[in-house]
């Protein structure tokens, strides 16, 4: 028999599941399952839930190696359900969800936009977006209200990647009913609940219909980005030279990889590129905005709750840029100065440890067999949804030790981090299907951090949901409590839940003020 939990011949690993389950939050996100399981029922690094007909049987794996050897240059191809579940937002050709040829292709496109040395010349773009976040924070400091906090990092997060790829300014930080944001925000309240087993939800007929036209807008709204940046290339309408952002990247990229020598001075797209850059900017815009919304409200999050390593960042940052300094200047004059931000970036990684937004799921094969490293079995993954999924990984004291579930920062600084696996850390995936935008996330919320943390002081409010009541809410206004039901996930109020990507739950209420003198 396979390795796995109690296992019944009727209902399979259904009622050991519904055990755990019942521990956790109703909308907890599905990654934290393995961790449960595990523990619940001492398992083997990789074994198997069946829990047909709610899905395929899926095959855990809790073994860096294993992770590896799964997610590496001879591993599985992705899973066909990933891109099931994206293509309502991003269609069906997307980096994410697509595999072989087409995906060599279209990365190849993709990767200039993307390097370290094209990501720095956009860094006075970035500080640009999160002054204008400033002043939002600034203005719920003034109401002093409880407030969604990753409403506003997604505002933020989308400027920066439409003005760092496209050019374009999608405006969120200064329009609140900004078109794109109700469009895509309206999909994600689409997209289906995983945890739900309410029939009516699964096949809801009216998802399909509304999924479709929410699309179609939004296909829309980038087309025209594309057609008005490519419709006078090289000036702004007034005569302004324009910077070469990663979109002029990728088109020079795609006409050379099409073998094509063209003046790129009046060269325009083509349908295929604007076909496939259009779900691919979505893909890039629903990824991106995910990774470093969810990210930055769990950096507030942790460093409102640990006082001395908000104070260690605040020297960090007081040394880079000096105490009376505008960060924002100095970096748009130096873009490299972020880079001297060790804390900071430690700061980022150890909140990508405890909450990874995503991961991969791959589609067993016939020829691909598992050995457990415990026991030497081999399984097949034949016919299995294999998930390595990073919170597997990261939440499991054997690789992090008994302090796993502690936001401990000192972990990822550079005389320390020589005692990770590199194995065990994979917030953005390893090998060659790792994250396409993840050093830009990594400057984003550098900048965000250096910019912020100084000036305000931000704190999750978990304790005053009820506030937020009448929104979505599970604060139960008539007994004035949350509603009934496990709400804590490895010991913390701030779980994720499931929305395309991992986010928090609740979209983080929190409470911000401006420090004295800042």
């Amino acid at each position: 028999m396979q390795p796995g939990p109690p296992h019944s011949m009727l209902f399979g690993h259904l009622i050991s599941m519904g055990k755990v389950v019942s521990k956790l939050p109703n909308r907890v996100h599905p990654h934290v399952f393995a961790n449960y399981l595990r523990e619940e029922y001492d398992l083997p690094p990789v074994f198997v839930l069946d829990i047909r007909p709610v899905s395929p049987p899926l095959l855990f794996i809790l073994d860096p190696n294993i992770a590896q050897e799964v997610t590496g240059n001879q591993g599985l191809r992705k899973h066909p359900e990933l891109g099931i579940a994206l293509e309502p937002l991003a269609g069906p050709k997307n980096l994410v969800a697509s595999d072989g040829t087409f995906w060599r292709k279209w990365r190849a496109v993709f990767n200039p936009a993307f390097s370290i040395q094209q990501l720095m010349t956009q860094v006075p773009v970035i500080v640009e977006c999160v002054e204008k976040f400033t002043e939002l924070l600034d203005e719920h400091a003034a109401s002093r209200k409880v407030f969604r906090l990753e409403e506003e990092a997604t505002r933020v997060t989308l400027d920066i990647i439409g003005n760092t790829v496209c050019d374009h300014d999608f405006g969120t930080l200064t329009q609140p009913n900004n078109e794109f944001v109700h469009y895509m925000r309206s999909s994600l309240l689409w997209m289906k609940n995983s945890n739900s087993f309410n029939p009516f939800h699964i096949y809801n007929p009216a998802r399909p219909l509304l999924q479709r036209y929410y699309k179609r807008k939004m296909d829309q709204y980038i087309g025209r980005i594309l057609d008005e940046r490519f419709s006078g290339r090289g000036a702004d309408g007034k005569g302004k030279k324009r910077s070469r952002t990663g979109i002029d990247l990728a088109l020079e990229e795609y006409f050379k990889e099409s073998g094509q020598d063209v003046d790129m001075k009046t060269v325009t797209m083509d349908a295929e590129f604007r076909r496939y850059a259009i779900d691919n900017l979505l893909t890039l815009l629903f990824a991106g905005h995910d990774t470093t919304a969810s990210t930055i409200c769990y950096c507030y999050y942790h460093l409102g709750k640990e006082p001395e390593r908000l104070e260690r960042l605040r020297q960090e940052l007081d040394d880079v840029f000096g105490t009376a300094a505008d960060a924002g200047e100095q970096l748009r004059n130096d873009p490299y100065l972020i880079n001297k931000c060790e804390y900071t970036l430690a700061v980022i990684k150890e909140v990508l440890r405890l909450w990874p937004p995503a991961s991969t799921i791959r589609q067993g094969s016939p020829g691909h067999f598992i050995k457990d490293p415990t026991t030497g079995n081999v399984i097949p993954t034949d016919g299995c949804i294999v998930w390595p999924a990073a919170i597997f990984f990261h939440r499991n004291s054997r690789f992090w030790g008994e302090d796993v579930h502690e936001f401990r920062p000192e972990r990822f600084l550079p005389e320390a981090i020589d005692k990770i696996n590199p194995d065990t850390y994979r917030p953005f995936e390893k090998g060659p299907r790792n994250c396409i935008g993840q050093e830009l996330a990594l400057i984003e919320l550098k900048v965000i951090l250096a910019l912020t943390v100084r000036k305000f002081d931000v704190k999750g409010a978990y304790e005053d949901l009820g506030e937020l009541s009448g929104d979505g809410s599970l604060w139960d206004q008539k007994d004035k409590s949350y509603k009934t039901g496990p709400q804590e996930i490895f010991g913390d109020r701030a779980y994720q839940v499931l929305l395309a990507a991992g986010k928090p739950n609740e979209g983080m209420p929190a409470r911000v003020s401006r420090r004295v003198g800042k």
